[in-house]
């Protein structure tokens, strides 16, 4: 054999070899292809049981609300914390998988977007006043509580007047991460992460008295749902004039199906100091919830999703969805 056909044979199996090598490398290129094909079907076909589940798992909980404000309207036992609504899951049964809802009264808060209905300066009258005193009653100085109001009122405020210890955009613009302030009304609570000086353990010690409802308006309480450890939300409705220890004892020796009507509440002897402005008050308390949370959790295969839904729920037949987040809340 002469050396040009040597070369020649050495060529061609190098050609071999590489054509083998591109082939084999094109049959795992499309054998990963088709696997994460198959995988992205499998979490689609998953993530949407899992929607479904959700889905099925806010008509429930609608039903469930709806049931217990009709029951309580018919003389059954009050909406307070140890109705089985707020005091027991509710266990969902799904095939392949497993479900839950749980309710919390959603009456029971400051509401951070009435910080934003404008008109009163931050921590001097109205919402501001109310927010101040509430933090102090959880044990923030007066200058610390002054000043995440205006923080607050700064953050959903259409203006750029900076509140007294506030911050506008100018702040945000200037960090190393740059951002603006929302400029209207927040989602979530958990916004308040984002804002000037709100630091971890100051939101774990203020948040649990804090809500984002749809409103401009103050939060009505459910005063058959304060813990007493929430008195200080009763000392922010009436600016002051209860203060938290007397609403403490209040709420500790509440009867035991509830108060029964505000009219009984309002009877109780520390309003009837001439200090308090029963009317007024009257139309920030209730005995009933006006919005309640329904954390609904399902199961799929081992993937788990949550999602979180406020109904606004002032009677029975009246219940309406205002927000639905999926996943947990940060």
């Amino acid at each position: 054999m002469t050396v040009a056909s040597r070369n020649q044979r050495g060529a061609a199996l190098i050609i071999v070899l590489l054509l083998a090598a591109t082939l084999s490398f094109l049959v795992l290129t499309l054998v990963a292809a088709t696997t994460q094909s198959v995988r992205r079907s499998g979490g689609a076909a998953i993530r949407g049981e899992l929607l479904w589940r959700a889905s099925s798992a806010e008509i429930i909980a609608r039903a469930a609300i709806n049931e217990a404000l009709s029951a309580a309207e018919r003389g059954g036992p009050a909406l307070t914390r140890a109705h089985p609504l707020f005091s027991q899951q509710l266990d969902i049964p799904f095939t392949n998988g497993a479900g839950a809802i749980i309710f919390a009264d959603a009456s029971r808060c400051f509401n951070l977007n009435s910080l934003g209905g404008g008109g009163d300066g931050a921590g001097e009258t109205g919402a501001g006043a109310e927010f101040v005193f509430l933090l102090t009653g959880v044990g923030l100085s007066d200058a610390d509580a002054q000043s995440l109001a205006g923080v607050v009122t700064d953050w959903i405020d259409e203006d750029s007047t900076q509140e007294i210890g506030g911050a506008e955009d100018g702040f945000y613009a200037s960090l190393p991460t740059p951002y603006r302030t929302g400029g209207g009304p927040i989602a979530s609570v958990s916004e308040m992460r984002a804002m000037k000086g709100v630091s971890g353990v100051l939101y774990s010690a203020i948040s649990p008295y804090l809500c984002a409802l749809p409103s401009s308006d103050g939060a009505i309480l459910n005063v058959n749902a304060l813990r007493p450890e929430d008195a200080a939300l009763l000392t922010a409705v009436t600016t002051g004039a209860l203060d938290p220890s007397t609403g403490a004892d209040l709420l500790e020796n509440r009867p035991p199906g509830g108060w029964t009507s505000v009219e009984q509440f309002l009877a109780l002897p520390p309003f009837q100091d001439e200090d308090f402005d029963t009317q007024g008050l009257s139309a920030r308390i209730s005995v009933t919830p006006q919005y309640v949370e329904a954390l609904a959790g399902a199961t799929v295969n081992d993937i788990d999703m949550n999602v979180r839904l406020l109904f606004a729920a002032p009677d029975s037949g009246n219940v309406k969805l205002i927000s639905r987040i999926l996943g947990s809340e940060a």
